[in-house]
Parts: C-alpha cells; sequence; structure tokens
C-alpha cells in the first residue's frame, strides 16, 4: 500500500510550512513547488483543498501564502490521508477484492493486513512535528537530491 502522490505531495508540502511558515511569514505556492521540486499547479490545488478542509491557512496579497492552521504537533499523518484521500485505503483488501474480510479472507488477507494495521497505527500516532524532527536533525529530507554529474 503506497500513498497517492497527492498524499505524498500533501505531507512534504505541510512539513515545508511546519518548517519556513508563521502567522507573520507565510509562504507561496512558487516557493513550495520549488524548493521540494513539486508541480506548481498540482501543489497549489493540493494547498487550497488543504485549506478548505482546515489543516492549512491562507491569506492574498503581497505578504500572502499559506502557513498551517494547527500546531504541527497536533496534525497527524492519518489526519492528512482522511482529508486528502480518504481512510478507505486503510480497509481495502491487498488483491483488490471487495468482499474480503475476516469472514470470507482472500488469500493474502491474513499478511496484507498485518501490514496494513500496523501502517495504520503508525501514520495515527506520527505528527509533523515528529517528521520535522527528523528533517531538522539532518536524519530524513523532503527534498529530493540532486545529482551531479
Amino acid at each position: 500500500m503506497m500513498l497517492s502522490k497527492t498524499s505524498e505531495y500533501a505531507l512534504r508540502s505541510l512539513m515545508y510550512l511546519a518548517l519556513q511558515a508563521t502567522k507573520e511569514h507565510k509562504v507561496g505556492i512558487k516557493e513550495i513547488s520549488q524548493e521540494l521540486d513539486l508541480p506548481m499547479h498540482f501543489t497549489g490545488k493540493i494547498l487550497q483543498d488543504l485549506v478548505r478542509k482546515g489543516l492549512v491557512a491562507s491569506l492574498k496579497g503581497p505578504n500572502g501564502g499559506f502557513f498551517l492552521n494547527h500546531p504541527a504537533s497536533t496534525i497527524t499523518i492519518m489526519d492528512v490521508i482522511k482529508v486528502v484521500d480518504g481512510g478507505e485505503a486503510f480497509k481495502r483488501c491487498g488483491l483488490g477484492m471487495n468482499k474480503c474480510s475476516d469472514t470470507h479472507p482472500c488469500p493474502l488477507h491474513e499478511d496484507f493486513k498485518v501490514f496494513r494495521d500496523g501502517l495504520a497505527r503508525v501514520f495515527n500516532q506520527k505528527t509533523i512535528h515528529d517528521l520535522v524532527q527528523e528533517v531538522g536533525t539532518g536524519h530524513a529530507f523532503i527534498k529530493n537530491l540532486v545529482e551531479v554529474s
């Protein structure tokens, strides 16, 4: 189970906002997309959706831009995934069957359920703040590496 591109970009954008933006210093779509190497128009749509759903705030104008609407320590990875994609990914069958359940399992059910439920637990516990701390210590990155030839 992989995250959708929309969820990936939303999470990376929220981490960037947590690192760079405040109510006094907002960050624009252009900066976010350039710094994270994300498609600008798609990132803009994602951020506008996050504004509509209350995770992000924005102001228009010369000093406008985006910033987190809540402390990064209160926004879990699962909050973002549910807002962006819904929580259905954590109920799906590993083989894509629509009637798979504990009482009517597919051949992959038990193994996939352990993986899916474990990932859901991690996503429910980890916050944007937790992810940002990893970036702040240099143990993790949100920018793509630039290859030198």
